[in-house]
């Protein structure tokens, strides 16, 4: 009888050609270069430059707009014919995305150039709209660093981006407006943002604000849009180009759409078309024009409102228009009087100031002057027609 001995890994013996025999293919157990048709996760310091690598692999015939996108648009004088599928590039950002959580990530991506091959997926006009989302979201990651605005920048994505607020995809819309949102915030983004495609892009946010298209995230992308217009006109620049692109009377519209109306969201965009008007009435050109088309209309009620933000910036673009003294009658014939002094004991200090001065300044009329005082109470009357605010004429 033959006693069988199980072996171990210490005793077992392999006859190489043996398994020569059983497994005839002699290439190689993996490719030395990027394989096109999958993506694999690498760790280390590695991993960032491995995927900004893949995004930089050709596009196929079809994919892009009528013909391939070669590594020589990339700066690679080795061409290859395999193509990255749209799937593929896709799920190369998705894993770029998440790597993109810390500023060594960053400063690895934009040394690597992925702006340039982000924006080159904005730009293809077969790519799916999933790919422009998360080119989108990658860019305003990129944006937080000084570096990854100028690389943006001289690559000229601005527009591109602006173009998508035009998108079918309200996904993409969204993105594009956060892409935007997040380069205004810095003052070097803003600028190359006002001077780029000359002063278009501010045309296309107004337009985009005031679209009438009904989507989930409509109030959303309208409220990104707002508050980068607001963000741009915080300069004499910015004013004069936001006056340029008609944004006063697209932040009226806005304020007087359906979707300011919402719950909770539509909060939020009031504040951000209020802040924009306020910006706009600080220049001496902008409030006359914001007063010629009859903004107090949209702005008076929202003195009553219940969000502290919403209150702020309504009282700040009504102390910019009631240095006019148009502006001061007008308001005083309104029933805003009682709100004002009603603001004057505001849990909020800035609103309760800004309440003040705006009192102080109608007060100068004389029309305005009389009902003033028939509003005001004894108590903040004093404060109110404090002489060494206002002068002995009152």
């Amino acid at each position: 009888m033959v006693k069988h001995v199980n072996q171990n890994h210490a005793t077992r013996c392999f006859d190489t050609q043996a398994l020569r025999e059983r497994h005839p293919a002699s290439s190689e157990a993996f490719e030395k270069n990027i394989v096109p048709t999958e993506i694999a996760v690498a760790f280390g310091g590695r991993r960032v430059r491995k995927l900004v690598d893949v995004l930089n692999l050709p596009v196929g015939v079809g994919e892009g707009s009528g013909e391939t996108l070669g590594r020589e648009t990339l700066g690679n004088p080795n061409p290859r014919s395999e193509t990255l599928p749209a799937s593929e590039r896709g799920r190369c950002m998705r894993y770029l995305l998440g790597l993109m959580t810390d500023q060594e990530a960053k400063a690895l991506a934009i040394a690597c150039n992925v702006s340039v091959a982000l924006h080159l997926t904005l730009l293809r006009e077969k790519e799916t709209s999933e790919n422009k989302t998360l080119a989108c979201q990658l860019l305003q990651s990129v944006a937080h660093s000084r570096e990854g605005r100028c690389s943006i920048i001289a690559i000229d994505a601005v527009v591109a981006a602006a173009d998508l607020l035009k998108h079918d995809d309200q996904n993409v819309r969204l993105a594009a407006a956060g892409f935007l949102a997040s380069l205004a915030k810095h003052r070097d983004g803003a600028d190359a943002t006002l001077r780029t495609a000359e002063g278009n892009v501010l045309v296309v946010l107004a337009n985009a604000a005031v679209d009438t298209t009904t989507h989930a995230n409509a109030t959303a992308v309208k409220t990104l849009c707002c508050e980068t217009l607001a963000l741009l006109t915080v300069s004499d620049e910015g004013t004069e180009a936001a006056l340029r692109a008609a944004t006063t009377a697209a932040m009226k519209k806005t304020l007087q759409s359906e979707s300011a109306q919402e719950m909770p969201g539509g909060v939020l965009l009031k504040a951000a078309a209020t802040r924009c008007l306020k910006n706009i009435c600080q220049h001496g050109l902008g409030k006359i024009k914001a007063f010629e088309m009859d903004v107090l209309a949209v702005i008076l009620p929202l003195l009553r409102s219940k969000d502290t933000d919403l209150r702020l910036q309504a009282t700040g673009a009504l102390q910019c228009l009631t240095i006019e003294n148009e502006a001061k009658a007008a308001v005083a014939k309104t029933s805003a009087l009682f709100d004002l002094c009603a603001l004057l004991r505001d849990a909020h200090e800035s609103v309760a100031e800004n309440a003040l001065v705006i009192l102080q300044q109608c007060a100068e009329h004389p029309l305005a002057r009389d009902l003033i005082r028939q509003c005001v109470s004894k108590r903040d009357s004093a404060l109110v027609f404090d002489r060494r605010v206002v002068g002995e004429s009152v």
